[in-house]
């Protein structure tokens, strides 16, 4: 058997299509098959910064699904044939045969998660790094207790709650208990409610701060905590905001504070999906072994949103990035290697 890869041979080029040797699993790896994968913003902007690549060249990608062909020493939870979605390591150790972007790929048992038989490949390959980013930032970042008998109170604002990273924070904060509220451009309010918002606002309503407070106290819900999955165009200030008008709390972010003035009375913290990998595995194993795979087998957690197939294969994925620079609004790219 083969194994295409879509290469990133140096800082700045456009992926190349090789031919690699099909790796073999070392203790704790999955070798999967890949048959999707999927595409995010921080990957093009890999392509052309360089940032996250510790030398080239470099296969990026840390979304996919497939198939298990074989496991390592140790693993334990999962055994060949079976259908699965992981994050790859790529982003976190440089590692080649662990990049998404090619029709082999090393998983590690940890962040694989088993995919029930009504969830297809597609929408299991967008599962990785959101679910990872919104669970890293709500549990160990924001110290938020993991599910127990114990139910949340209060309200959780998630910023751009349409986005992949988005909808995951507002159905993991909405199976805490918490009363959420999100911002999203119009067109998909009913998606983001759908997910589990109590209420969804418009991003470009010069009021929109306004409306969530006045929504917020109607329901007589304080929102404490926060998470910004925009981390642009003064969303993580006007999410600050809404806190320091509750009298401060938690607030989350992907991308650094921008360099102004951080609010008194408002911690701020920033997520990392490839903690899983590094200083965050046992919380991994929670979140992917465990929490993401029962909360998909009883339906309670949904993939969002929704999937936009790109035509072509593994030679595809660089339209795919290019697609991404251009910007997306509600919606995942999804690279088919059936």
């Amino acid at each position: 058997m083969s194994n295409t890869a879509a290469v990133l041979k140096e800082a700045k080029a456009s992926l190349t299509l090789e031919k690699r040797s099909i790796p073999s699993p070392g203790a704790h790896q999955l070798l999967v098959k890949n048959h999707a994968l999927a595409t995010n913003p921080v990957e093009y902007k890999q392509q052309e910064s360089g940032n996250f690549i510790k030398s080239y060249p470099a296969i990026l990608g840390s979304d996919v699904s497939g198939v298990v062909e074989s496991v390592g020493e140790g693993v334990t939870k999962f055994k060949k044939g079976d259908r699965v979605a992981g994050f790859a390591g790529s982003i976190a150790f440089g590692d080649l045969d662990q990049g998404a972007f090619q029709e082999h790929t090393l998983l590690f048992e940890h962040a694989t998660v088993k995919l029930p038989d009504a969830i297809s490949f597609e929408e299991g390959a967008i599962l990785p790094m959101s679910v990872a980013t919104a669970g890293v930032g709500i549990w160990p970042t924001m110290e938020l207790p993991r599910p127990g008998t114990h139910k949340q109170s209060g309200g959780f604002l998630v910023w751009g709650g349409s986005s992949s990273v988005g909808s995951a924070a507002v159905q993991i904060a909405r199976s805490l208990g918490f009363t959420v509220y999100s911002v999203a451009s119009s067109h998909n309010h009913h998606m983001v409610n759908k997910l589990g918002a109590k209420a969804t606002f418009n991003y470009s309503d010069e009021k929109v701060v306004d409306h969530i407070i006045n929504a917020a106290k109607a329901d007589h819900v304080a929102i404490r905590h926060a998470f910004d999955a925009v981390g642009e165009h003064g969303a993580p200030q006007q999410a600050a905001k809404v806190l320091e008008h509750f009298g401060g709390g938690k607030l989350c972010l992907v991308l650094p504070w921008p360099e102004t003035e951080k609010p008194e009375g408002v911690t701020i913290s920033n997520t990392a999906a490839f903690r899983i990998l590094t200083d965050q595995k046992e919380f991994g194993a929670f979140l992917f072994n465990d929490w993401l795979a029962e909360s998909l087998a009883n339906k309670t957690y949904v993939p969002s949103p929704s999937v936009e197939i790109v035509e072509g294969g593994i030679s595809s994925v660089q339209r795919a990035l290019d697609m991404h620079k251009k910007g997306l609004s509600g919606k995942k790219l999804v690279v088919k290697l059936d």
